[in-house]
């Protein structure tokens, strides 16, 4: 039996891996911070499964289950802060050509494990961090062969996230763009 191409299937699955870049913007958080702090780019990866179903030619939905690593710097107090989370970003696909595609939707994370690094020594923070955060994502997927497809994506985080720390509580927001290959089965 022939295999039939990704497009043509009404329901399918996958999984994919990739990397990500993100920061925690502290600017954005409340209560603001006394002095502007500078924001930080740092590399993350993400991996997990996908299941989409085809609702005609052009739309998809497609719900994913992945494991991101996320990170930031507070450059103020030369604070590192890294974050696992169970992300699930809810999407519609468009196809706007044959092979590529425009992805839109929410995503909502949850808080796996939490963990800071100020002055060389490292603290597990997951219980004094939220627990949740929700997002907002969109970006453009490529299909390099019938069941292989390359996607890069930017994530904005609409929540604030606080972390509490000894002497205060602490807010920020998450960015981050994401790129990764999904394996359609």
């Amino acid at each position: 039996m022939q295999q039939r191409p990704f497009r043509n299937k009404v329901v399918y699955f996958g999984a994919s891996v990739g990397g990500n870049f993100s920061v925690m913007n502290f600017n954005k958080g409340y209560p603001k911070p006394p002095a502007p702090v500078e924001n930080n780019w740092k590399p993350g990866f993400t991996a997990g499964l996908l299941v989409g179903i085809r609702l005609n030619e052009k739309l998809a939905f497609q719900q994913e289950y992945l494991w991101s690593r996320l990170q930031g710097k507070e450059t103020n107090s030369a604070t590192d802060y890294r974050f696992d989370y169970l992300s699930l970003p809810v999407l519609i696909r468009y196809t706007v050509f044959p092979r590529v595609s425009l992805l839109a939707g929410p995503q909502f994370d949850l808080l796996i494990q939490a963990k800071e690094r100020t002055n060389g020594q490292a603290t597990t923070t997951t219980n004094d961090t939220e627990e949740r955060s929700i997002g907002a994502t969109a970006g453009v997927g490529v299909s390099l062969l019938n069941n292989v497809s390359l996607s890069a994506r930017y994530t904005h985080g609409l929540n604030h996230i606080m972390l509490k720390q000894r002497s205060s509580l602490q807010e920020f927001k998450f960015q981050s763009v994401q790129v990764s290959v999904a394996a359609i089965f």
